[in-house]
């Protein structure tokens, strides 16, 4: 049984490995993408740190709704 448990946190450890090791590389090319794209067009830098903005406020809202409804009675 503990065999069994062991066996099971190495494959799940590679798997997340995995998962992170292609996440990585998925940022780093939209990085690079996103670099290149903004030496041709410039102003899309501008646009594209504009959306990442709003993204980002808009999973802080959500996060502090989803406290804010752990509180509610």
């Amino acid at each position: 049984m503990v065999l069994l448990q062991i066996l099971g946190g190495i494959l799940l450890a590679l798997a997340l490995w995995g998962l992170l090791k292609l996440t990585l590389k998925a940022l780093l090319w939209v990085a690079g993408g996103a670099f290149l794209l903004g030496i041709v067009f410039p102003g899309l830098l501008l646009l594209l740190g504009s959306l990442v903005f709003v993204t980002i406020s808009l999973l802080a809202t959500l996060g502090l709704l989803l406290l804010l409804s752990a509180f509610r009675s």
